[in-house]
């Protein structure tokens, strides 16, 4: 694959992408520190526009975080597409197929105008910051062309648009997000809380099937699911894991190994109103080490094996929170 003239992510000049030993996968690396692995599927049988969009949300992925931390350790993502395989159960999480980022592509014109209102609150998130155009307009703002005069024609046309449905404000070529503009991003980002199930645990080698059951189940229900170990964040962890629960729609707690973190943070969902979903294990619920104090006065999902608890937990969540489909 050649870059051309400018990298499809940052615009750069000196970004490289290498083969590796296996065929069809390529190693990326941007200067503006992004780096993944890309799977020759992205670009193949595809037209320059469809490649487009799918650079965009590889990118949004991207900026949001570099990589994703997994038991400690940094992976790259890695990027393919294959529409055959949506739906399919994800046992790697640092594996992305583009084609379900491609479902969250904005489909409408106002779809595409608010989308863009809220990548610009997330790359400029300080009140009253006044931002110019550049590179990375064209994918907060899903730009088609690649082109200078292109995209720097629909760069400043998609500004002045949200400047004219009162989202923008701006003097000159200098804009920012007005009072009106920070409403409708407070309005999506609660429309947004309605898709995260987080889930809340003692993170351990004997608890990682426990975990991929919870994931798979909450996958299944049309829900995005959280573990706060996996997200990557510069803020102190108590408070990061309050404000992922604040946002999530529910939270599924496993008490078969006992964690107290895992009971406040049960506890702090439940004073927000959110729906609290606890597990545990059989042999463990019905001996001595039965969870105690308030929590074991819940309904319970007391679970046998593995493949028990999936389906268990995906059945509580249709019944008490309702399918995301």
């Amino acid at each position: 694959m050649e870059l051309g003239d400018k990298c499809p992510l940052c615009g750069g000049k000196d970004c490289k992408i290498d083969k590796t030993m296996i065929e069809n996968r390529f190693d990326f690396h941007c200067e503006k520190g992004f780096e993944c692995i890309l799977y020759s599927s992205i670009w193949l049988e595809s037209d320059e526009r469809e490649i487009r969009k799918r650079f965009h949300q590889m990118y949004l992925l991207l900026k949001e975080s570099h990589h994703i931390n997994i038991d400690g350790i940094e992976r790259k993502y890695h990027f393919y597409y294959d529409v055959r395989l949506l739906g399919g159960d994800i046992d790697t999480p640092y594996i992305i197929n583009v084609a379900a980022l491609m479902k969250s592509y904005p489909k409408t014109f106002m779809d595409k105008m608010e989308k863009a209102l809220y990548n610009l609150s997330k790359a400029y998130p300080i009140y009253g910051y006044i931002f110019g155009a550049n590179f990375e307009m064209t994918h907060l703002l899903y730009c088609d062309g690649f082109e200078y005069s292109e995209y720097a024609t629909e760069v400043s046309g998609i500004l002045n648009i949200l400047c004219e449905l009162g989202y923008l404000t701006h003097e000159l070529s200098n804009y920012k997000i007005s009072a009106k503009g920070w409403e409708k991003i407070s309005e999506m980002e609660q429309n947004e809380s309605n898709n995260q199930g987080f889930i809340a645990m003692s993170f351990r080698d004997e608890t990682k099937t426990i975990s991929d059951s919870f994931k798979t189940a909450i996958h299944k229900s049309g829900y995005i699911p959280r573990r706060i170990d996996e997200k990557e964040h510069n803020n102190q962890i108590v408070p990061e894991i309050l404000f992922e629960i604040s946002r999530s729609k529910f939270v599924v707690v496993d008490v078969t190994y006992p964690n107290y973190g895992a009971y406040y943070e049960a506890g702090y969902a439940e004073a927000l109103g959110k729906e609290v979903i606890i597990c545990c294990r059989e042999d463990v619920f019905n001996s001595n080490q039965k969870p105690h104090f308030d929590i074991a006065q819940k309904s319970s999902i007391v679970w046998k094996d593995e493949e028990d608890l999936e389906n268990r937990l995906y059945k509580r969540i249709e019944a008490t929170v309702g399918l995301n489909k």
